[in-house]
C-alpha cells in the first residue's frame, strides 16, 4: 500500500524542515518545530522497530515463562513478518493480478466475465481496507462509525 507509513513520516519531516520551520517568525517557534520533527522521526524509528522487538521480546518472555513453569521449550511464538516485507510481497501480487488483467480479453467470454467479477470484488475490499486506515480516529481505535461501502 503506497504511501507507506514510513514514508507518509518521512514526508512530514521533509516538510517540516524544509517548508515550515524555515519560514517560522522567530527562533523560539523554530525550535519548538524541531521538537515536533524530532519526534516525527522517534515515530518513524518506532513504526520501523516496534514489531520485530515485539515479536523478539514476545518470544523471550515465553521462554523464560516456560521454564519458570518447569515446562520444556516453551510456547513457540509466530515469527514476526516486518511491514516492508509484507509491502513487497503485495507489491508482488499486485504485478501479477496486473499481468493476469491484461490477458483478460483473450479469454471466453464467461471466464472473462468471471474474472471481472472477481477482480472488481477483491478491489472493493482492497478499497474499504484503505478507507478503514485512512479514517479511522487519531485517537482511539474503533472503527464502528466508519462508512465502509
Amino acid at each position: 500500500m503506497r504511501p507507506t507509513t514510513l514514508e507518509l513520516l518521512e514526508t512530514m519531516d521533509h516538510v517540516l524542515e524544509t517548508q515550515i520551520i524555515p519560514k517560522l517568525p522567530d527562533e523560539h517557534s523554530k525550535a519548538r518545530m524541531s521538537v515536533i520533527s524530532q519526534i516525527v522521526r522517534t515515530v518513524h524509528n518506532r513504526v520501523r522497530l516496534e514489531g520485530l522487538t515485539l515479536a523478539t521480546d514476545n518470544a523471550d518472555l515465553a521462554a523464560v515463562i516456560a521454564e519458570l513453569r518447569g515446562e520444556g521449550g516453551g510456547a513457540a511464538e509466530a515469527a514476526y513478518i516486518p511491514v516492508e516485507d509484507l509491502a513487497e510481497r503485495n507489491n508482488q501480487l499486485k504485478e501479477e493480478l496486473a499481468e493476469i488483467m491484461r490477458t483478460l480479453d483473450d479469454r471466453d467470454d464467461p471466464q472473462r466475465t468471471t474474472a471481472d467479477a472477481t477482480i472488481r470484488a477483491y478491489l472493493r475490499r482492497e478499497l474499504d481496507r484503505e478507507l478503514e486506515l485512512c479514517s479511522l480516529p487519531t485517537f482511539g481505535s474503533t472503527s464502528a462509525d466508519l462508512p465502509l461501502v
